[in-house]
C-alpha cells in the first residue's frame, strides 16, 4: 500500500481548496486534509496558539502544505517566512507548495531563492500534476 499524506490547504478561496480536495481524495493519496483560509490561521494552528491552544487533541502535523500566495489577513510569502521557524517545521519538517494562478517576476525570484519551498505549482491542481507530485515526495 502506497503512503497517505497528511495535508493542509491555505487558501482564501474556498472553490478552489474544494475543487483541491476532490482531486486528492479521487487518487486516494491523503489521509487527512485540513483546510484553513489565511496564512494566520494556518500558523496558529501549528503554533498552538489562539482558537488552538485550548485543544491539543485532534490537531494533525500534516506532511504536505499546499500554500496560496494572495490571500487576505496573512499571505503566503509572511506564512511561509513564520512557519519555517516553528519547531514543527524544524522537527518534521513538512513539504511547502506553493500554489499560484500567476507569478510575477519577483515571486518567482522568492520562491526560486528559498530553499525552504519545496515546490510551486501552477493552480488548478490535476490529476497529473498530484500524481507526480506524491511520486517526487
Amino acid at each position: 500500500m502506497k503512503y497517505k499524506y497528511n495535508v493542509m490547504l491555505i487558501d482564501d478561496d474556498f472553490s478552489t481548496s474544494r475543487f483541491h480536495q476532490i482531486i486528492l481524495e479521487r487518487l486516494n493519496t491523503t489521509e487527512n486534509i485540513i483546510f484553513k483560509r489565511n496564512g494566520q490561521d494556518a500558523l496558529d494552528y501549528f503554533k498552538r496558539e489562539g482558537i488552538y491552544a485550548e485543544s491539543e487533541e485532534g490537531l494533525i502535523d500534516p506532511d504536505i502544505v499546499l500554500v496560496d500566495l494572495n490571500m487576505p489577513v496573512m499571505n503566503g510569502f509572511r506564512f511561509i517566512e513564520l512557519f519555517t521557524k516553528t519547531e514543527i517545521f524544524k522537527n518534521k519538517s513538512p513539504k511547502i507548495i506553493v500554489l499560484s494562478t500567476s507569478l510575477i517576476p519577483e515571486e518567482k525570484e522568492k520562491i526560486e531563492a528559498n530553499n525552504d519551498i519545496y515546490l510551486f505549482l501552477n493552480k488548478p491542481l490535476t490529476k497529473e500534476k498530484v500524481t507526480e507530485l506524491m511520486s517526487d515526495i
